[in-house]
């Protein structure tokens, strides 16, 4: 994992904001995949392309259009609009803050 790439300043950043990132993504769960028994890692290259994203977030809307990006890119355009994602991107931009990830 090459933390220069992403643009954290150090590992330990990177995996702070992978944890937080995961979290906030598991904690969504779009699909129900996860609650259905799915792996817990189903999500992780939207996690990783998240995370690569951090340092770009400045605020709710930045972190609301990352998640629909990543997420429309992944699976269905229409499920993912930024209208669709804007809770999960409120909730992980505060998350985000509130571990010092952005700010």
């Amino acid at each position: 994992m090459d933390v220069r790439r992403t643009g954290m300043t150090t590992k330990s950043d990177y995996n702070l904001a992978m944890k937080v990132v995961g979290a906030v993504i598991s904690e969504w769960d779009p699909y129900s995949l996860l609650a259905s028994g799915c792996p817990k890692d189903e999500f992780g290259s939207e996690i990783a392309s998240v995370v690569a994203q951090v340092p770009r977030i400045k605020s709710v809307q930045d972190a609301t259009l990352v998640l629909s990006r990543v997420f429309s890119s992944a699976f269905d355009r229409q499920r993912f609009t930024p209208e669709k994602c804007a809770a999960v991107g409120a909730t992980l931009f505060a998350a985000l803050e509130s571990n010092g990830l952005v700010g």
